[in-house]
């Protein structure tokens, strides 16, 4: 301004004390900003997190201050199914994080004056500990790549909020942005469908101040990323599961590095979350905690015992108390692919456990994995019973893993679970030596993998057996349709076509209720016996493998038929219908605003004036509706945001403007919806379980 104050975004005020802008709350009994317009609680959130006034509750807890568990609230409440969770690649389909600079490559260098793609000079810089550039050379910029391939084609599109710390200049490429707003440490960059994604570059950083903290938040999240940092289609895709394997998330094939001490883990502000070092722990602590499922955490092959050590005790004093622990020694040592296999067989060499390499392999898989469970178990301590060590080993030879079951002998004990696969790959229709797939129809590459079935019925009695005999229960770390296809174009295309259709659920579903009468069925098999953990959340389909249940985060589950087929196997057995809030409301000044259901057993929502006594309500959104769900009111618009959540735990969005007495929900993309839903202009629904006086007498809340 001409008197050189400035004129403050919204959220900010000026200050003539500090001479800058600073938070610019109205919260009331002497509670402070916890950020631009965003006031803090008056009581601590014990199992959740503050924003604006009050708890948002992890799930399964509700009260004022998120103090009081009902299990009866979770989705995946009784529910024995897992899932593994896709890694993070800067073209991962899968969202996981609302700022995307965390599942960005690693840095490549260039030159400011020619357009060599990535020169490799890394050595020739100094970096920080947080990966970023302390200084560049004068002619040399760094870049790094996010959102590429079917992560931008189906991520959101408009105005991103790029933030970072330090002096410098950073600038994009591969795309055309319309920057909006360029400020110190701010800008406001507008991105559009683009399947070679974004380019971010530092063309210049001050050494004395160097660039750092870099965030690429997605439209609408900029108030709420650093409280909220996960996507919330991806939260919504997840939590009916029990259990989550974090495998890929933790790079747990070929970990590096070699050792890995707690001094080399990945930290939560590195610059990345990508990479062979793997997901910081924090975040993978942080969802389990949101979400309420058992986390499975693979321990990297070469971490030392300090590393576990510390592992466990992060787990123990920081995850949620009402959640299990799976651990698992690395992933599949038996599979020659990975390093962890060579290295296994080399510690298993040097120590004298065998003279062949395979058996040696396996000895100090026993070895290491035994020593492991103790170590968890030690720092558990009392609370040991909440650990579920597994073994797990090869599953199509039961020769080979009967030997190493042998080896293990008496240390059995150390451990909780057997864990083998359940995929299924049709009798090998993607094998050339055995069929041309290309030349089958769908109806035949169906019969081929019902051929298939009673391979997988006999592989799942024999580990039943194994289990019992050494007093283990019965799990699987991975399964699901195994059809993958490098021979030629057609033949990749055949088998994706396959994936896609309504037999590939028919074919799951085969599987699924296969597992359930020999496993799940046996009354010795319980909790943990039976978990059947797919393989995996979200992933492009290619000549590698069409091993998603999704193909991206947002697609419509009705457009998956593996998706449908593992719901429909769940509602089938194990007797938990609930998918979601059955009342939410947002009080704004007289006026209070709700979703419900009445005890008609019908869902309604509408708007009251006399504190819920009476309602008026609005229009019916879905006939096929198994939760309706009020996630916020716009004090600026007077539009309010309900999620529609069907049978199959799918979510539809509506938004409806009161104020103009719409008598048509307005439908909403998945993006648009959280891009409004997301900024502090929205109240959030109350607290689960805090009515405020609300009369709910007439509702099942």
């Amino acid at each position: 301004m001409q008197d050189n104050t400035c004129q403050c975004d919204r959220g900010w005020m000026w200050s003539k004390t500090h001479y800058r802008c600073v938070w610019d709350c109205n919260c009331p009994n002497d509670v402070q900003c916890i950020g631009p317009g965003v006031c803090g609680c008056a009581h601590t959130c014990k199992y959740g997190t503050c924003w604006n006034g009050q708890c948002e509750c992890w799930e399964g807890y509700k009260g004022i201050t998120c103090d009081t568990f009902d299990k009866n609230m979770m989705m995946n409440r009784n529910i024995s199914v897992g899932m593994n969770l896709g890694g993070l690649s800067y073209w991962s389909p899968e969202l996981k994080f609302v700022d995307v600079a965390k599942q960005s490559q690693e840095w490549i260098t260039e030159h400011h004056t020619t357009h060599q793609w990535d020169t490799h000079e890394h050595d020739t810089i100094t970096w920080r500990d947080d990966g970023y550039p302390a200084s560049l050379p004068n002619d040399m910029l760094v870049g790094k790549l996010v959102l590429r391939a079917n992560a931008g084609i189906h991520g959101p599109q408009g105005n991103f909020t790029l933030l970072y710390d330090g002096d410098g200049e950073i600038a994009f490429s591969l795309v055309r942005p319309v920057i909006h707003y360029n400020g110190k440490g701010r800008m406001v960059v507008e991105f559009h469908e683009n399947s070679g994604g974004i380019f971010i570059k530092i063309m210049r950083t001050n050494s004395a101040n160097p660039i750092h903290n870099i965030r690429l938040i997605l439209p609408g999240f900029e108030d709420r990323h650093e409280l909220f940092p996960f996507y919330p289609p991806f939260l919504n895709s997840i939590k009916r599961y029990s259990e989550l394997r974090f495998m890929d998330m933790l790079h747990t094939n070929g970990h590096t590095p070699e050792p890995t001490t707690w001094k080399t883990r990945r930290m939560p502000e590195f610059h990345t979350q990508t990479g062979s070092a793997g997901c910081a722990i924090e975040y993978l602590i942080h969802l389990t905690n949101i979400v309420g499922s058992d986390p499975w955490f693979n321990q990297p092959h070469a971490a030392d015992d300090d590393f576990i050590k510390q592992f466990a005790n992060m787990s123990k004093t920081t995850l949620r108390p009402d959640v299990k622990v799976y651990i698992e020694y690395s992933n599949e040592v038996w599979n020659g692919i990975f390093r962890q296999t060579k290295y296994n067989q080399e510690q298993g060499m040097s120590l004298g456990l065998d003279t062949a390499n395979w058996k040696a392999g396996f000895k100090y898989y026993n070895k290491r994995s035994t020593e492991i469970a103790n170590i968890w178990k030690s720092v558990y301590g009392s609370d040991s019973e909440k650990l579920i060590p597994v073994w797990a080993w090869q599953t199509g030879y039961h020769d080979y893993t009967r030997q190493a079951m042998v080896d293990l002998g008496t240390r059995a004990s150390n451990f909780k679970g057997l864990a083998v696969t359940g995929y299924f790959g049709c009798d090998h229709v993607t094998s050339q030596s055995k069929h041309d797939i290309t030349q089958l129809s769908m109806a035949d590459i169906r019969d081929l993998c019902k051929k298939d079935l009673p391979k997988s019925i006999d592989d799942f009695h024999f580990y039943m057996n194994m289990s019992k005999a050494n007093n283990l229960k019965l799990l699987m770390y991975e399964g699901g349709p195994g059809l993958e296809s490098s021979r030629n174009n057609n033949a990749t295309d055949h088998a994706i076509a396959f994936n896609r259709h309504d037999l590939a659920g028919d074919a799951t579903l085969d599987v699924l209720e296969a597992w359930y009468d020999v496993v799940v069925s046996d009354q010795y098999n319980k909790h943990p016996g039976g978990l059947f953990n797919y393989f995996s959340s979200a992933s492009s389909y290619s000549k590698y493998g069409s091993w998603g249940l999704m193909e991206y985060t947002g697609q419509d589950p009705h457009t998956s038929p593996k998706y449908i087929a593992l719901h429909r196997y769940i509602n089938r057995h194990f007797n938990n219908h609930n998918m979601g809030q059955h009342c939410s409301f947002v009080s704004q000044n007289n006026i209070l605003y709700g979703c419900y259901k009445h005890r008609n057993q019908q869902f309604y929502c509408g708007q009251s004036t006399d504190h819920g006594t009476s309602w008026k309500n609005y229009p019916t959104i879905s006939a096929n509706t198994s939760a309706l769900i009020l996630d916020g009111f716009d004090v600026m618009s007077g539009v309010i945001f309900v999620r529609n959540v069907d049978e199959i735990a799918a979510n539809t969005f509506y938004k409806l403007n009161t104020t103009k007495m719409q008598t048509q929900w307005e439908s909403q993309s998945v993006s648009d919806y959280y891009r409004q839903v997301s900024p502090t202009t929205v109240n959030r629904k109350m607290t689960n379980g805090v009515y405020r006086g609300v009369d709910i007498s007439n509702f099942i809340c």
